[in-house]
Order: structure tokens, then C-alpha cells, then sequence
């Protein structure tokens, strides 16, 4: 379903208020205006004034997953949206500015390949973990979902995947 058919209203920064925080959209494009808009948000947090709901719009330059060609948008759209490719822009204000060097960001990008291609790495290695793990880490109070009174996760139920867990 679209965004628009799926909500009220589709500037989502906007509902921020409606949880008790301020909402701030951002162009998220340009990669120095949301570090501005992030170290703000990031500072507000810090002082103890709770979260800042922060919409970032962006471009999705590929499909959805493998299994989408991505053949339905124009390619006038794609080309548009290609020139304001946020990587390059950085790549382009670094080096104009001298922050850094072909060989610096070079360097860069091979060692984020290297820890991505570990990550992946340690992942594949890594055992599956138990079901009783599945909402660690999910909710802020998990006694209020995810563990029941008896101190067990729900989710070890044999009722909860079949929809008919008592919650």
C-alpha cells in the first residue's frame, strides 16, 4: 500500500507532537543537514528533554529486495535523483574543501567493506539464538509484553505463534 493511502498525513515529522516531542523533517539527501539535524536532536536527548522525531527524506536508488527489478520507475526520476546521490555530494564537499584526499576516502571505504564483510562473516558463524530471545530488547518495560507474570517470555507459549496466547 502507498504511503499516502496508508496514512493521515504523509509529512510523518509532523506527528511528533501527538507523542510529546517535536517533529523535524530534513532533507535527507543532503548528508551535512541531517548531522545538523541529528547533533540537535542528539543534544535535546542528552539534556534530558526525551526524544525528537526526525524524518529524513531520501531516495531509494534500488528495488525493494532481489526479487524487484525496479523496472516500474522512470528513468527520467531515477536520473534526478541520481545527481543528488548523498555519498558522492560528501565525497565532492571533501575533497573541494581539502577535509580529505581521493586515498583517505579510499582507505575509508575499504575498511567499511572489511567490517561489514566481518559482520557478515560473524553472523553466518553464529548459532541461531533460542526462541525466549525473540523480544529482548524490544520494549522499554518487557514485563509489560513480552514477559508474563510467571516471569517467562509469552512468546514460549506454544499458543503465542498461533495467535491464541492469552496477553
Amino acid at each position: 500500500m502507498s504511503h499516502l493511502r496508508a496514512t493521515s498525513d504523509p509529512e510523518i515529522w509532523k506527528k511528533g507532537p501527538a507523542f510529546g516531542m517535536p517533529g523535524v523533517n530534513v532533507d535527507g539527501m543532503d548528508v551535512l543537514k541531517v548531522r545538523e539535524v541529528a547533533k540537535e536532536a542528539i543534544t535535546r536527548a542528552r539534556r534530558g528533554e526525551g526524544p525528537t522525531l526526525v524524518e529524513c527524506e531520501t531516495y531509494r536508488f534500488r528495488g525493494h529486495s532481489l526479487a524487484d527489478p525496479d523496472e516500474l520507475r522512470d528513468p527520467a526520476e531515477k536520473a534526478h535523483y541520481a545527481k543528488r546521490d548523498p555519498i558522492a555530494a560528501l565525497k565532492k564537499y571533501l575533497l573541494g574543501n581539502n577535509l580529505a584526499t581521493e586515498a583517505e576516502l579510499k582507505s575509508i571505504s575499504k575498511k567499511i567493506d572489511e567490517i561489514v564483510e566481518d559482520a557478515v562473516e560473524f553472523a553466518d558463524k553464529s548459532p541461531v539464538p533460542p526462541r525466549s530471545q525473540l523480544l529482548e530488547n524490544v520494549f522499554a518495560d518487557p514485563r509489560g509484553f513480552g514477559i508474563g507474570p510467571d516471569g517467562k517470555y509469552r512468546c514460549e507459549d506454544p499458543k503465542f505463534t498461533e495467535g491464541t496466547a492469552q496477553v
